[in-house]
């Protein structure tokens, strides 16, 4: 199973997922998204890392050509996108398409991404449209995941992978890393 980290914020963090092979390293650059980090800092922060694979995570609202200035001032080909931004299919890269459980039925059988990332919810895990998008796509999934659900949840649904959503550090140094560890051990990574 893959592992994609999503608005990571910090050099903890990412030294972290990192570290124990997380195969994706997202950073959000949407300013209007309250776990944004600029250019600058994300590009300090992926200088202390050793070969990741940096995804910019980017909002509906921002342009091909605003995506495709951070994608080279950080010097990656991986972006993730709304389902529904608007010039989707001009941008050449490698694409996360994020998409809620009612885009399932919009988007039928051809992929028009390469991955998908499906933000779940306790009520989807047993809908039969959603099992049957997963069984079908290369999809990470995001469900809230805690050390309770995580092997309930990607047993029952065996998504292509899964998608940890960073928090911001309380203060410099204090991160969820412990938290994190947890739940990852449980399904492999440590």
């Amino acid at each position: 199973m893959q592992l994609k980290i999503s608005s990571i914020t910090n050099l903890t963090d990412a030294r972290f997922f990192s570290a124990i092979g997380a195969h994706y390293l997202g950073f959000c650059l949407d300013v209007l998204n309250e776990y944004n980090i600029s250019i600058p800092k994300a590009k300090e922060i992926i200088s202390w890392l050793h070969e990741p694979v940096i995804v910019g995570e980017f909002g509906i609202h921002q342009s091909k050509e605003e995506i495709e200035y951070a994608a080279k001032e950080l010097s990656m080909s991986d972006i993730q996108i709304p389902y529904l931004h608007p010039q989707r299919e001009e941008l050449a890269f490698e694409k996360f398409l994020q998409i809620d459980v009612n885009d399932l039925s919009v988007i039928g059988s051809r992929q028009p991404a390469d991955f998908f990332v499906l933000k779940l919810h306790p009520k989807d895990l047993s809908n039969q449209a959603v099992r049957d998008f997963i069984s079908n796509h290369n999809v990470y999934i995001e469900a809230g995941f805690s050390k309770e659900n995580i092997l309930t949840i990607t047993g029952s649904l065996r998504p292509y992978g899964i998608q940890i959503s960073c928090r911001k550090e309380e203060k410099a140094g204090w991160s969820a890393v412990d938290e994190y560890a947890d739940i990852l051990e449980l399904i492999g990574f440590s």
